[in-house]
């Protein structure tokens, strides 16, 4: 007669704990410790019987008992005396057999024993387990018959309330197993929990239970039943030549590895317990926890699968990329072309004394301090200058404007989500231009002394702008392609800001909290407008209409266009202002003659500014305004 082996299941929670034990209570203590594993008849998987051990075996509260034994090295490990181990382990069950213990404890019948060796630094484990059987001659009597649902549902039922795992089964009534001895018909069965999955074959925990029925009752014959779960259960009639008058000589236990051979398994969990990937999994965590409670709609995916560029890697660059990863973001590129000064470290918070020593790039810095915080995220950096207007071109630096601004173009269309965190206005114009005509996320984030304005541009979704009354459904909401940009306000085109500034112009001169304030909102703004169902199409509240719920357009509420803060009063303010058709970076002429001539288009703006009034008609509405008389008489005082 032959049985289905045991399979050791390990869950990686299991692994976790015995390096967290190895490393603070255990040490280099090598004896025996108790654990336990379970055994479901419901979940066994393909031909195998499952023994499983997670976290959990450790607390006391499984239903297989077994010993742990960790050695401290793989040469202990390999030259263990594992046939004394099995002797020893079987010694037990037997004694539980003789002496009656095992008819109130069946449990003691199937006992196993884990031995493992754990190289903690490369986080490889080899381990061998064993569920120790006493062998006996046994033959089967009668084929095996398929027991009918109906008997089967029963049986579980009583398996399900009772937690016994052996008990009898007499007539139609269920018996502990303590009447055995009594029963002297052949009218009863065994009853055995068997995670067997092979039709006609019994499991390998019904081994030590037939020998101990067969010792008990000093009978040459026993009739089981291998209860499952999933599955039909099975009717065996079993034989031995003789009655069991002594205890099996031969054990065997020790079970096969992955490729058939009697031989220790393995597990390399390099990559799961690699300390960056431990902190990639608490990173994860802290957005999760979010999920669980506070926002189970939360599609936390969302914000790993983002892609960020910011450009300017100032204050406000390391502002926004700490808030990133804060929620989890694994990309963020970094585009500056400034050198860390000493003025730099106290406000921006990536960089270091050690960095305006040396004179470092502001983007290698900002990208080299993300992978020391969070090593397994994509921080990249890109020394470039921005196409300015105003900031004229002599003939021997177009090629290198041509470069930059094809550079610029990739990076925008490569990334999901652009912030403008430059110093100057006109810096802002070109990556605004390109974002509106990619069609791409783009916020710009601006600094005054006591004041702050964060914007989220308007997107057209394959060029297409709605119309001002194609409003959405919702009272107060403006569709996201009637937002207007950071240059729909302007009435001029931007030019040469950084031209004659003193000392103080030269700089951002801000109250110093005022950068994580604006930086902080600016990527709160982010995660509600992504975790919008079109983050493309995300309406804002137009901020007029009375607080009635119409702001919540998201799961993380409100998505407003503009945020304006005012720290001398301590108060914000959330406008909607909506796109300007004439604006010289998102109007619909401006991205048309950028589609048309690319960066010769850049190469005149930079030379005169005034181009971009002529192509977006902003010169002819000036005109017209110009144009208009206004006759005033006495009278109308």
């Amino acid at each position: 007669m032959q049985f289905v082996p045991i399979c050791t299941f390990v869950d990686a929670s299991f692994w976790s704990e015995v390096n967290r034990r190895k490393l603070n209570e255990w040490k280099l203590e090598e004896s025996s410790k108790p654990v336990g594993a379970s055994i479901s008849i419901y979940d066994s998987i393909g031909t195998d019987s499952r023994l499983s051990l997670s976290n959990e075996s450790f607390l006391g509260t499984a239903a297989v008992k077994g010993q742990f034994l960790l050695l401290n090295t793989v040469e202990s490990f390999t030259k263990l005396d594992r046939k004394e181990l099995m002797n020893a382990e079987a010694e037990g069950i037997w004694e539980s057999i003789v002496s009656g213990r095992w008819m109130d404890h069946p449990a003691s019948l199937n006992t196993f024993i884990f031995t493992l060796f754990a190289d903690l630094k490369k986080f490889r484990y080899h381990y061998w387990n064993c569920m120790p059987v006493l062998l006996t001659d046994l033959s089967l009597i009668d084929q095996p018959v398929e027991i009918v649902d109906e008997e089967s549902r029963a049986l579980l039922s009583h398996l399900d309330q009772s937690q016994q795992s052996v008990f009898v089964y007499c007539n139609g009534v269920i018996l502990p197993l303590t009447h055995l001895p009594s029963l002297q018909s052949d009218d009863y069965e065994i009853v055995v929990a068997d995670p067997s999955t092979t039709p006609s074959v019994a499991g390998w925990l019904c081994r030590n239970v037939i020998l101990a029925v067969l010792w008990t009752t000093k009978r040459n014959k026993v009739r089981l039943i291998s209860l499952r779960g999933g599955q039909p259960s099975w009717r065996f009639n079993i034989g031995v030549s003789s009655p069991v008058s002594s205890r099996p000589s031969k054990v065997v236990g020790w079970e096969r590895n992955e490729k058939n051979e009697q031989k220790p398994s393995s597990v390399d969990l390099s990559k799961q317990f690699h300390p960056h990937k431990l902190m990639e999994q608490a990173v994860d965590l802290n957005v999760s926890l979010i999920k669980w409670r506070l926002v189970p709609q939360l599609e936390t995916t969302k914000f790993s699968q983002l892609k960020c560029l910011l450009l300017g890697a100032g204050t406000l660059g390391c502002n926004v990329a700490r808030s990133l990863i804060g929620w989890g973001v694994r990309t963020i590129t970094f585009v500056d072309n400034g050198i860390v000064s000493y003025s730099n470290p106290v406000r921006q918070s990536l960089s270091e004394f050690d960095d305006a020593q040396n004179g470092r790039k502001k983007a290698d810095v900002a990208a080299s301090a993300l992978r020391r915080i969070f090593p397994s995220i994509d921080a990249n950096a890109i020394d470039m200058t921005i196409p300015m207007p105003g900031h004229t071109v002599d003939e021997n630096a177009v090629s290198s404007i041509d470069s930059s601004v094809s550079l610029l173009h990739s990076l925008i269309a490569s990334h999901d989500a652009i912030f403008l965190l430059l110093d100057s206005r006109e810096a802002r114009w070109l990556p605004t231009l390109i974002a509106s005509t990619i069609g791409k996320l783009c916020f710009s984030v601006a600094l005054g002394f006591d004041n702050y304005v964060v914007i989220r541009h308007g997107v057209t979704v394959d060029g297409v702008i709605e119309k001002k009354e194609d409003v959405t459904s919702l009272r107060g909401l403006v569709n996201a392609s009637q937002l207007g940009c950071y240059f729909c306000s302007d009435v001029t085109a931007p030019g040469n800001s950084m031209a004659e500034r003193t000392l103080d112009q030269q700089c951002t001169v801000a109250r110093p909290g005022l950068s994580q304030i604006a930086s902080g909102l600016a990527v709160e703004l982010l995660a509600s407008v992504v975790q919008h169902s079109d983050p493309l199409r995300a309406p804002a509240w137009n901020g007029e209409s009375i607080h009635t719920g119409e702001e919540e357009t998201g799961l993380l509420g409100a998505a407003p266009h503009q945020i304006r803060g005012y720290v001398s009063r301590f108060n914000s303010m959330t406008p909607c202002v909506r796109r300007f058709e004439k604006c010289i970076a998102c109007g619909p002429a401006m991205r048309e003659a950028f589609r048309e001539r690319g960066s010769s288009l850049v190469i005149s703006a930079c030379n005169s500014p005034r181009i971009l009034e002529e192509i977006s008609g902003l010169d002819l509405l000036q005109a017209s305004v110009d144009d208009i008389q206004i006759d005033v008489s006495d009278d109308d005082f």
